[in-house]
């Protein structure tokens, strides 16, 4: 990393600093856990060294204090330390790369780590700080032969410094801007991911201990840790069976040899009749569109959000274990997952203009009896939930896969943020006759995105398209866009692109419905272009 250019961030830090820009976390806000449910948590024998937990830091690691914690590391043999972007309020977003000689090798496995989407889930930002110092450390330079490991300490660095969920800019969970890229922290990640094309992707958050829970049911949260899968539609199969047969194992064996439990990643809202859902099934969410990158992609949250500095160190080291369980996995696997991944770019290239593509998918409802902590006692309870499994997904839309996909010289935002994406989009420099499938929008509504748990606040909402699909023969001019689905990443691809969709880009109005009379800016394309 240049030196000018830290040091221009450090000063930008300084003068937000100075500004009150650091809201922070207030201890007044905590939920403390009752003394039953507490004493279930008992601390770790390790003891951490991050900012958080020197004495009279009440809040956690400052954006200020990270960035000189990361400074301290360069200069290892390891180590090499880059500015990749900027926060919407002019903070750093620094990767670390850890590799033989501080150089990524391409022919060795990559594991990416993403902390801190979520400014209010501080446990992912200590551990990952705890992670960079361990692993830059000579004991594990042999193990950095074998293994490129690329990390973003910290995604969401303004909501951080406000401790809430969101983007300061824009006030948007970015963890549901992996497609859109509305966000610069979004478009950081996304360069990130296209430059690196990890094989294993660890995407680090906390949840939600009592609140809602203590709400519905008068219980806490029970496991220290959940687990999930990429799980949405067009995945390929090799891939999400290596995570569910050999990286989500691995974890599970490492935390609970620690004296951890562990479940299946599960949310809800306070509404006595609301589900009880796994993560969303949504091309939207980072756990997803890395899924869709071919990557083993692994969402792993800790109990810690509304609880303050309750039982930290043992947050922490629920992330520490996870994710050093993950590294040495990557490191046995080593060529195999090299192999896997490339199988899985070959694969689905292949599949253009052939069999289905899914459009739309759901959670599958189901009862369970789910365990949780009672707030009075200590003790476990049980109780039966309305749960919406993320294992088994019912497709509720799919047509035919195209060969690709046209889009009109008009829609340039969209070329530019798939190609951010790492698609590649071709321009058609020539006109050319070919077979197409328009969309025929026979209704456009106002509406709001859903998961397992029911609408996402989103501003402004999304278009709800239902269409029809028109076969015909076209001469598509030169001056527009061609985008293959004979390329490894064509699942976000479709995601993007067909419109009915909630995540997709008509959905978010990126690309505009056309009105009466107007040309089409989007079409499927049903014969390849050459």
């Amino acid at each position: 990393m240049h030196l000018a250019r830290f040091k221009r961030f450090a000063i930008a830090a300084a003068l937000l600093a100075a500004a009150g820009a650091w809201a922070q976390f207030d201890p007044a806000q905590v939920h403390p856990e009752p003394p039953p449910v507490h004493a279930r948590f008992a601390a770790p024998a390790v003891k951490f060294d991050t900012p958080a937990f020197e004495p009279g830091q009440i809040d956690f690691t400052r954006h200020e204090q990270m960035m000189a914690r990361l400074q301290a590391l360069v200069g290892r043999p390891s180590v090499h330390l880059e500015i990749v972007g900027e926060s919407g309020q002019g903070r750093a977003l620094p990767l670390v790369l850890l590799a033989r000689g501080g150089r990524w090798q391409a022919d060795k496995p990559t594991l990416m780590l993403v902390a801190h989407q979520h400014g209010n889930e501080p446990a992912p930002g200590e551990a990952i700080l705890v992670l960079l110092e361990r692993w830059s450390a000579p004991e594990y330079a042999d193990l950095l032969r074998r293994v490129n490991v690329v990390a973003l300490p910290r995604a969401n660095p303004d909501g951080a410094a406000l401790f809430q969920r969101s983007t300061a800019v824009g006030d948007i969970d970015m963890n549901r801007d992996h497609l859109l890229l509305r966000t610069p922290e979004a478009r950081a990640v996304a360069r990130v991911a296209a430059r690196y094309r990890p094989q294993v992707v660890l995407d680090m958050h906390e949840f939600t201990a009592g609140e809602r829970w203590v709400t519905r049911f008068g219980a806490w949260t029970k496991y220290d840790v959940l687990l999930q899968a990429a799980t949405t539609g067009n995945l390929d199969a090799g891939v999400y069976a290596a995570g569910m047969d050999d990286f989500l194992p691995a974890i599970r064996r490492a935390v609970q040899a620690e004296g951890l439990s562990d479940f299946w990643y599960h949310t809800t809202t306070a509404k006595p009749d609301a589900p009880v859902a796994m993560g969303g099934v949504q091309p939207d969410t980072w756990r997803n569109i890395g899924g869709l990158h071919n990557a083993v992609s692994i969402l792993h949250e800790t109990r810690g959000y509304g609880i303050g500095k309750q039982n930290l160190a043992r947050r922490v080291e629920a992330h520490v274990v996870a994710a050093q369980a993950l590294l040495e996995q990557v490191a046995k696997d080593g060529p195999a997952l090299v192999a896997l991944a490339r199988r899985a770019d070959r694969a689905v290239a292949a599949q253009a203009c052939k069999g289905r593509v899914v459009v739309a998918a759901q959670q599958t409802p189901e009862r369970r009896e789910l365990t949780l902590i009672d707030a009075q006692t200590g003790e476990d309870r049980s109780v039966p939930v309305d749960w919406r499994s993320a294992l088994r997904l019912q497709v509720t839309r799919e047509r035919a896969r195209p060969c690709g996909y046209w889009l009109a010289a008009s829609e340039g935002a969209a070329v530019r943020t798939l190609r951010l994406l790492g698609v590649q989009v071709k321009p058609m420099s020539s006109v050319r006759p070919v077979s197409v499938e328009r969309y025929d929008f026979k209704s456009v509504e106002a509406g709001q995105r859903q998961d397992g748990r029911g609408a996402i606040q989103d501003q402004g909402g999304i278009v709800k398209a239902q269409v029809a699909l028109q076969a015909q023969r076209r001469r598509l001019p030169a001056g527009g866009w061609y985008v293959s689905l004979a390329q490894p990443l064509a699942g976000l691809v479709t995601a993007a692109l067909e419109p009915d969709s909630q995540s997709s880009y008509v959905a978010a109005r990126l690309i505009a419905v056309p009105r009466p009379g107007e040309p089409d800016r989007l079409l499927r394309v049903m014969q390849p272009v050459r």
